[in-house]
């Protein structure tokens, strides 16, 4: 998005969003992450991280500024198909999102009539263990969610 730029985020590189392509979960972020960024940035693979599009950099993003996934507490992808129905995903990037930016992606999922699944992370002794995803919208939605266990989010 013009004037939207990654910064210091690497949210989205930090294993908050999960892939079998290149070993990331919760608790165990890329093994080219660092704190400047990519270490492979020109050599990375093409998917996820090349097809990866984060809500808030997309080009007319609805998110807004203050919405940069570590400054919000979650990384939000539009345009998914599950259940057979137009949703977007948001992925704490911790244990939970915070109250405050869940509220906002609620009022927002109300206003557009658009379904969101969410998850939350749960961590014992600093121990990443698993994910529980629930969704937001019509009933027949969070059933549906609350029916499938894993529920795969295409970035």
């Amino acid at each position: 998005m013009p004037g939207r730029h990654c910064g210091s985020c690497t949210a989205c590189c930090e294993g908050w969003i999960t892939s079998t392509n290149i070993r990331m979960s919760p608790g165990s972020p890329c093994a080219h992450c660092t704190s400047g960024g990519c270490a492979i940035y020109t050599e990375r693979p093409e998917n996820p991280c090349r097809t990866f599009e984060c809500g808030w950099l997309r080009e007319g993003s609805p998110l807004p500024d203050h919405f940069r996934p570590d400054q919000c507490g979650a990384i939000v992808v539009f345009d998914q198909e599950i259940l057979g129905m137009k949703v977007f995903a948001a992925a704490p990037t911790g244990a939970e999102i915070p109250a405050q930016t869940m509220n906002w992606l609620q009022d927002f999922a109300r206003k557009q009539s658009l379904p969101m699944l969410f998850w939350e992370n749960e961590f014992q002794d600093g121990r990443f263990l698993g994910q529980k995803q629930q969704g937001y919208g019509p009933p027949a939605f969070q059933q549906a969610v609350r029916s499938s266990r894993n529920l795969e989010v295409k970035l």
